[in-house]
């Protein structure tokens, strides 16, 4: 793999203060790192890499740590002072080592063995790109298409939400479009004029995908919706049963089947629940009370990661609801910039669960250790 600068490794080891839990830190940069929302798996070359964004002298660029050694690969070259700030969604192709971002309103796509990088797509005039998550089969990656509302809303998102709720009242035009990642051709699968947000394709079936009507949680229509693109007809996920119920935070358990949710129910807390792609079988349980778990992610529904409060804490389903919280770590972060949220994920074995945190001051990335037994982590 070619880089355009190798980073000696920054990794150290502790225990967790309240837990006593291995903690691993992947990176100690004086300047933000940070892994990719917790939908989008950055992991590559058979797990032992993980791809993540990082602000290092005075650029952001998109970086590569190998988990053993540690060492750390800078695989973008974006020029200090240039004032570009790329996205990179760190979702790779399956067929091959390539993933996919926007910078300037463009898509483009980059070859992580070669790190050259091709331009796929440009929306036409009046609608900002959002996206750039690829399908199980690796033939399309898709994106939001949404008008351009600089004009009317002050939004900055990343920073505290701020505008959240006036680009939702503005019903603007959002259409989910499908990228060719070979040719760039593209096609428009879906138009309303609702804020369309975290469109998720499945991780093993193609042409399947996720999104949400975006917005405050109280105040959208609906929130999960799915959608094959056979036949472009979205159908209503978890749909509300009660005035005042919030749904959110989806994502697609591991077998690319089964789609985790949770659910904050007026008067009775959080639950956290589990749904086919089609609408059927869902399953619910009881998890904390209120407040939210906040970010939520698990390979299947027998064991859940969350990152509320300071905390990165772990729920065991026992059949009927799930046991008491148990903090598996402290992760101590502040949640006032959208990216250095903690973001928890598992890796693929469930033996790890990635997170952010900007504890030190600058968002680092973690790695910490489940035990085989999460009854013996202190409660929460």
């Amino acid at each position: 793999m070619k880089a355009y600068e190798v980073y000696a490794p920054e990794k150290r080891e502790y225990r967790d203060r309240v837990s006593g839990v291995k903690v691993t830190q992947l990176t100690t940069y004086l300047g933000h790192s940070n892994h990719a929302y917790f939908t989008n798996n950055g992991w590559w070359d058979g797990g032992r890499r993980l791809l993540f964004c990082g602000d290092r002298q005075n650029a952001s660029n998109l970086f590569s740590v190998e988990i053993e050694s540690g060492e750390i690969s800078r695989l973008t070259d974006f020029p200090a002072g240039s004032g570009v700030t790329p996205h990179f969604t760190n979702d790779v192709n399956p067929r091959h080592p390539e993933i996919y971002y926007t910078v300037g309103n463009k898509i483009y796509a980059l070859d992580l063995l070669t790190l050259e990088s091709r331009f796929l797509y440009e929306p036409q005039a009046g609608f900002n790109l959002h996206g750039g998550l690829v399908d199980a089969d690796g033939k399309y990656t898709y994106a939001v298409l949404m008008e351009d509302l600089s004009d009317r809303v002050y939004a900055n998102l990343s920073a505290s939400y701020i505008g959240m709720e006036e680009t939702f009242r503005a019903n603007p035009d959002c259409r989910i479009i499908r990228i060719d990642t070979e040719n760039g051709g593209a096609e428009t699968l879906w138009q309303e004029n609702c804020w369309i947000g975290h469109v998720n394709p499945s991780t093993t079936q193609p042409g399947l995908l996720t999104f949400c009507h975006e917005g405050p949680w109280n105040l959208v229509d609906h929130r999960i919706w799915c959608m094959d693109t056979r036949t472009c007809q979205p159908i209503k996920l978890r749909p509300r049963q009660a005035d005042g119920e919030m749904i959110g935070h989806e994502y697609w358990f591991a077998d690319g089947v089964h789609v985790g949710y949770q659910v904050h129910r007026p008067g009775e807390g959080s639950w956290f629940g589990v749904v086919d792609y089609d609408g059927k079988n869902a399953k619910e349980a009881p998890c904390v009370p209120s407040p939210s778990p906040d970010h939520i992610h698990s390979n299947d529904f027998n064991l859940i990661v969350s990152d509320s409060g300071n905390t990165i804490k772990l729920y065991r389903y026992n059949g009927t609801d799930f046991d008491a919280a148990r903090v598996l770590c402290m992760h101590d972060g502040s949640f006032f910039f959208g990216s250095h949220h903690p973001h928890p994920r598992f890796t693929a074995d469930g033996r790890q669960v990635l997170y952010n945190s900007d504890v030190s001051g600058y968002c680092q990335l973690y790695l910490a250790d489940v035990p085989e037994d999460v009854q013996a982590l202190p409660k929460l």
